[in-house]
């Protein structure tokens, strides 16, 4: 039978610092679109001297805003992406957990009842020298 190795404890460990570091995606979000604003701004436009109306960004502004939206949804993914990872090893931690514990059940279960004996072999007393 082959021995498990995981250790519980260290799993539900990592699993806690890494839930704890995936939790500080939003703050980084919130500096990335903070740089990307404040890129956008002081990089002006194209005229020298001239700053940039309302809803009139410069070139360098305008690709910043569009590689912004190219990297949405793969910004979007990065935490989806943590939390479905770390539900699914807490997930498969606990079906471990719950898999040792009904093995071991079932191996006490398996040697609570009677062990059979086989049948006694006759080294022919008792029938006739027969020896059957």
């Amino acid at each position: 039978m082959s021995k498990w190795d995981i250790h519980v404890g260290t799993v539900r460990h990592v699993l806690g610092k890494t839930e704890e570091t995936a939790g500080k995606f939003e703050g980084g979000f919130t500096a990335y679109s903070t740089g990307l604003e404040s890129a956008a701004k002081a990089a002006g436009t194209m005229a020298p001297g001239v700053r940039p109306r309302s809803g009139t960004p410069g070139p360098v502004a305008a690709a910043l805003q569009e590689f912004a939206d190219k990297t949405f949804d793969d910004l979007r993914y990065l935490p989806a992406r943590a939390a479905a990872s770390i539900g699914g090893a807490a997930k498969a931690t606990e079906e471990y957990v719950h898999g040792d514990l009904e093995m071991a059940a079932d191996a006490q279960h398996d040697a609570l009842p009677d062990p059979e004996l086989p049948p006694l072999k006759t080294d022919g007393a008792g029938d006739g020298g027969k020896g059957k």
